[in-house]
């Protein structure tokens, strides 16, 4: 019988159940490649727990309801756009929803325009509110919508607005802030400043003449003319603008204003200025004149220079006028006066206007007073006071034999020492040709009665010249002596001459030649330099002829005749001066010796062959020999070999020193370690790994690079490596984070990882910097832990490489056009380009006024004499810098200069400023702004005068000390010789 207990059964399946109700549903429960559906009440999927449909693990939130409705935000005007405010409400709902992401801001220009992703300006990502800047620029309505983790967008908010951006105040823009680089180009024009603001003070009045453009030919008078309807421009006398006044325009408007500057009562002015009318012109005059001022500005009273030129002919009109008692200021006006004339009609051009001060507070300035201002006679014995003219009162040789009445030089009137050699017809300074350049009484003795020789004007570089008549019906030649003088066997001599020979002119050769004679007078033979065979004879242009003949004094030589020569010609006339005859100092006649002359140095070596040529005019060379052979060189084109080279300072090549081009290379690595063990994280809170220093310069650019081993203990988020910079301080996981990289850990195990950033010196901050690599991992499993890491084989590392100079960033954003609201660039990115210039032109200037032609395309600088006083000079660079500079800006501008001599042997000091000069002038301007560099003899060296050529608008430079310092002499290199000016201009366009 069975004892089978239903009912105790049945109680006991009651307290099973009873406990499976109570227990944790699935406890020990797994999903294996697979995932777990969550749905509503009404069957909607609302979640996605294990493997997604990407092969990623993780919960998605889907099909979440529409969030609430944000509450209408607040909006403010704000520079450049709006300023957006919510405050976390909602209209419909008293707080977030537990799946709130984020809060989107929409601008639009209307309020009910459909809102995209064109529209969304900026989110907010806390459910607590906050404030964003929305750029804009016109008002604009700003709507905000609500989404969920899931996606799900709310009905957006009412719309606020319309709302613009802030108007620029004063109270917006700290003091100082805007200069001159902020200011783009003609920004200030006439209208932006205030009547009196600019002065004489401010105006750059030249100290020559006060007047600023007095030929019209530039900006400011431009400016002046603009919007008077009585003036206008026409055709210049020998300049490329005059300015015309219209005779019947309104009367007040035929005055225009010039300058003004400071006087003195007793200040006298010369005013002139060319003039010219129309035919049909009808007034009183054509005026420059002086208004005088007061302090107080009232009008003392006028300095006028009147003008009524012959109808279509330009005239010049000039007169002086002094400054009032009283006076503290005068302006320079021009003006059409009518007078009393009746109707007025036709046209007064003028052009050329030129103040300058004569006498400055009574006292006459220097050198304003010459021979032209002085009438005839009116100098007479009883004006000069008795012993007021001494020698320093009588100009240097203006008192010659014609000022002297016969008979009255005698022995007793010739002070002891003053009559030197340079008085006689006897060679001085080693040059034996007394009277070299043809302007005393032995000249005039040399040519008395010759027929075919004679003085005349002007010479080659000196007021006279000797000059001898070629026309012969035969081929015949004709010679003047210069000098004799007893001499030795053996002797070299220098022979040089200046020569012009006529267009006309025909013969076999121009020469200047030594004749060796024996004690009975018999010649032995010729010296000769021959224009013929020294490149030929060049017609109608001054041609230096000079050089030391092979041939020597031949043995019994005991006289030398130095002659001028016409060879075998027929016609024309030639021209000679400054003539020379030099002895040549020589330690032998032959063999291993040495030869000094005024052209140089030449050494010879034991077989007669030259070891060492130092001349001009020949091929210079210097040969070093050891044991017979040759072991350095440097020829006449300054090629220079060597077995070896040590030098203990800097090297230049072409102008910049070596140092510059290596420094355009990249430095390579400059701090470096390795890991080769492991950092591990088990919190998953940041820490840090590895550290390195390095020194940055602020010119260069420099990559960052960590690459190592990243180890999570189990799959899962992601692992965070952070850089960052202590700077001269021992860094830590606070210090500021340079740059950092995230890398997913979608599976357990190592996996190589790689930190890289690139920046400039400026952006490190020039110094030391102590860099620290750190990690932490998020979004993993819990537990979970990670390793950076590297192996002995595989290791780990951590560089700062120097990867070459700065390089200054010119990229941008770009869609690739493929937007439909923001149209594709229209102008080219940004560029970079570094351009070499050669001058066009070069000129030096007398007085840092007039150029003087006497130099060429020389540039001179400083003082040496009162011949030409304070010189300076310019050089323009043309071709394409114009057009290159046009909308740049510069980076750098750097300047090539060959200076070829300094008064000084050490060498001298460069004064250089910057021109927008576009050719060679007839008179002196630049720049006022200066920098001085220190320059050694012929050296050519590029400098940086970003400093001083800092505008697009400059177009040279100056060299211009304004000093009579013998510091500042020098001369430079021009156009057309080696070694010409270049310009160096690195800039972004």
């Amino acid at each position: 019988m069975s004892t089978f207990d239903i009912g105790a059964r049945l109680a006991a399946l009651e307290r099973q159940v009873a406990r499976m109700q109570r227990s944790t549903r699935l406890s020990h429960a797994s999903l294996e490649d697979t995932a777990l559906e969550v749905y509503d009440q009404d069957g909607s999927l609302r979640a996605i727990i294990g493997q997604q449909q990407d092969g990623t693990s993780g919960i998605t939130v889907v099909n979440g309801p529409p969030p609430p409705q944000p509450a209408v935000p607040a909006v403010l005007p704000s520079l450049g756009g709006v300023a957006v405010a919510w405050t976390g409400a909602w209209t419909d709902a008293a707080s977030a929803p537990l799946d709130f992401s984020r809060v989107e801001v929409h601008t639009t220009a209307t309020p009910d325009t459909p809102l995209g992703t064109a529209t969304m300006k900026a989110t907010l990502e806390s459910p607590r509110g906050g404030t964003v800047l929305v750029t804009a620029t016109q008002p604009v309505y700003v709507r905000l919508v609500a989404r969920n983790t899931s996606g799900t967008a709310s009905v957006p908010s009412a719309a606020a607005g319309p709302v613009g951006p802030a108007a620029v105040v004063a109270e917006d823009i700290l003091d100082g802030i805007v200069n001159e680089a902020k200011l783009a180009d003609e920004a200030v024009g006439r209208m932006k400043l205030q009547i009196g603001a600019v002065g004489y003070n401010q105006l750059g009045i030249g100290t020559g003449n006060l007047v600023p453009d007095p030929s019209f030919e530039g900006q400011l008078t431009t400016n002046l003319v603009a919007g008077n309807t009585a003036w206008a421009f026409t055709d210049g006398n020998r300049s490329a603008r005059a300015l015309r006044v219209d005779a019947a325009a309104p009367t007040a408007a035929q005055a225009i204003q010039l300058t003004e500057f400071p006087v003195s009562p007793g200040d006298r002015l010369f005013c002139a200025f060319d003039a010219r009318v129309s035919a049909e012109w009808k007034a009183d005059s054509l005026r420059c004149y002086f208004r005088w001022h007061d302090a107080a500005g009232a009008v003392l009273g006028y300095g006028i220079t009147k003008a009524t030129p012959v109808p279509g002919t330009w005239a010049r009109y000039s007169s002086q006028q002094q400054a009032p008692a009283g006076v503290a200021r005068t302006s320079v006006w021009l003006s059409n006066f009518l007078g009393t004339t009746g109707t007025p009609t036709g046209t007064g051009d003028f052009d050329n206007v030129e103040v300058k001060t004569v006498v400055g507070a009574g006292m006459v300035l220097a050198d304003s007073i010459g021979t032209p201002e002085l009438i005839a006679g009116s100098v007479t014995a009883e004006k000069v006071a008795a012993k007021t003219l001494t020698a320093r009162e009588v100009k240097a040789l203006s008192l010659t034999g014609n000022e002297i009445a016969a008979n009255t030089l005698t022995a007793n009137h010739i002070k002891a020492g003053t009559l030197s050699a340079d008085r006689l017809a006897l060679g001085v300074d080693g040059n034996i040709i007394g009277d070299p350049s043809f302007e005393g009484e032995a000249s005039v003795q040399r040519v008395a009665g010759n027929t075919f020789w004679s003085i005349v004007t002007p010479g080659s570089t000196t007021a006279k010249a000797v000059q001898v008549a070629a026309a012969a019906a035969t081929a015949t030649s004709r010679t003047l002596t210069l000098a004799t003088l007893p001499v030795l066997p053996g002797q070299k001599v220098y022979l040089s001459v200046d020569y012009l020979a006529s267009a006309d002119w025909a013969g076999a050769s121009v020469n200047i030649f030594a004749q060796w004679l024996d004690s009975a007078g018999t010649s032995l033979g010729y010296s000769t330099m021959n224009a013929a065979v020294s490149g030929g004879v060049v017609l109608g242009n001054w041609t230096t002829l000079a050089g030391v003949p092979d041939t020597a004094s031949p043995a019994n030589t005991t006289q030398m005749v130095v002659r001028l020569e016409t060879l075998d010609s027929t016609a024309g006339t030639v021209a000679f001066d400054n003539a020379e005859c030099r002895m040549v100092v020589a330690s032998g006649a032959e063999g291993a010796r040495a030869e000094l002359s005024p052209l140089g140095m030449r050494l010879y070596d034991e077989s007669g062959d030259e070891a060492v040529s130092l001349v001009t005019g020949a091929p210079n060379y210097v040969t070093l020999r050891a044991a017979g052979e040759s072991v350095a060189t440097i020829d006449q084109a300054g090629v220079a070999s060597f077995q070896s080279l040590n030098v203990a300072e800097n090297i230049s090549w072409r102008g910049d020193d070596l140092l510059t081009f290596l420094n355009q290379s990249p430095r390579g690595i400059q701090a470096i370690d390795y890991q080769t063990v492991s950092g591990t994280n088990s919190t998953g809170t940041e820490m840090g790994f590895v550290e390195l220093a390095f020194d940055a310069e602020a010119d260069r650019m420099y990559r960052v690079v960590f690459d190592a081993y990243a180890d999570p203990s189990v799959a899962g988020g992601e692992i965070v490596i952070f850089l960052r910079d202590g700077k001269t301080g021992s860094p830590t996981i606070t210090s500021p984070q340079i740059q950092s990289v995230q890398y997913p850990m979608p599976t357990a195990g190592i996996r190589r990882v790689r930190l890289e950033d690139v920046r400039h010196g400026t952006a490190w901050g020039a110094g030391t910097h102590n860099l620290l690599i750190s990690f932490r991992h998020q979004a993993g499993p819990a537990g979970q832990e990670s390793r950076l890491l590297g192996g002995g084989t595989y290791r780990g590392f951590f560089y700062v490489e120097d990867v070459g100079p700065l390089v200054l960033e010119t990229g941008r954003y770009n869609t690739g056009g493929g937007s439909t609201t923001t149209p594709p660039p229209t102008t080219p990115v940004p560029k970079k380009y570094t351009k070499t210039y050669n001058a066009t032109w070069s000129g030096s200037y007398a007085r840092r006024a007039s150029y003087n032609s006497y130099y060429g395309n020389q540039m001179l600088q400083g003082y040496y004499s009162s011949t030409n006083g304070t010189q300076a000079s310019l050089c323009g660079f043309g071709g394409t810098l114009s057009s290159d500079l046009s909308g740049a800006t510069i980076n750098k501008a750097e300047l090539y200069l060959y200076f070829a001599h300094w008064y000084s042997n050490a060498g001298g000091k460069a004064v250089i400023k910057a021109h927008g000069l576009t050719s060679r002038p007839s008179t002196f301007s630049s720049d006022s702004e200066a920098m001085t560099v220190s320059w050694a003899r012929n050296q050519g060296k590029w400098v940086d005068i970003t400093s001083i050529f800092d505008s697009t608008k400059w177009r040279g430079i100056a060299l211009d000390p304004n000093s009579t310092s013998s510091t500042y002499y020098g001369r430079a290199r021009g156009v057309g010789e080696s070694g010409a000016p270049q310009l160096r201009v690195t800039y972004t366009k």
